[in-house]
């Protein structure tokens, strides 16, 4: 009875061996398999817009150009300047005239000093955003108190223009404004000299501005 009890009892031990070893090669199964690999959801490809950039030509720093003032030609090394935000870049007489970039409008002075009680020698440049250049017309009307005379004009710039004078007398103030259509806005460029200065500085504004590149 003792040995049949003994066998017994082993046969206990080897059933309940082999039940661990299964639940173990189970556990070990479960726990070994490799898990299958998760793909994210496959992304939808973003159709990339394709904004039109704009840029400046690229210049050089420096260019000989010949002027005509009062009858007379003579080949000046003119300097290269950008407008304020990249939005367009000329040459300049730089013996004559300095230009200034400034939070709402850029400025290109005489650096002589024009004699007193003359009106301002200068020549502004003003990006108007949103703005046509026939809406800005309408506000220059309205701003100076004189008679213009209106064109489209191809040079010195391809602009819409107004060109008037205050008077017939040397020192009469002369404007003569520009309002070109760039980047979605206008270019709005005023020119303002007197009569006596038309030949002088009137002329080289003109011929400075016929190196303008805008932006596109």
């Amino acid at each position: 009875m003792h040995a049949k009890g003994g066998r017994n009892e082993m046969r206990t031990m080897i059933y309940a061996s082999l039940a661990m070893s299964l639940l173990l090669v189970s556990c070990n199964s479960a726990t070994e398999k490799p898990t299958e690999e998760v793909k994210p959801p496959a992304e939808t490809p973003v159709e990339e817009t394709s904004e039109e950039t704009t840029t400046l030509p690229d210049r050089e720093s420096t260019m000989d150009v010949v002027v005509s003032v009062e009858g007379e030609d003579s080949t000046i090394t003119m300097d290269l300047v950008e407008g304020r935000d990249a939005l367009y870049s000329m040459y300049i007489d730089s013996e004559r005239y300095t230009f200034k970039t400034g939070e709402k409008e850029d400025k290109l002075m005489p650096l002589d000093e024009m004699p007193e009680g003359y009106p301002e020698v200068n020549m502004t440049f003003l990006y108007v955003e949103n703005q046509t250049p026939e809406s800005v017309k309408e506000d220059m009307e309205q701003e100076y108190n004189m008679q213009f005379e209106e064109n489209l004009i191809s040079a010195p710039v391809n602009a819409l223009s107004l060109h008037g004078t205050s008077g017939e007398v040397s020192d009469s103030e002369v404007v003569t404004i520009y309002m070109m259509e760039v980047d979605g806005g206008t270019l709005l460029i005023k020119e303002n000299y007197f009569l006596e200065a038309q030949e002088g500085h009137g002329a080289r504004f003109e011929q400075m501005l016929e190196t303008l590149e805008v932006r596109k």
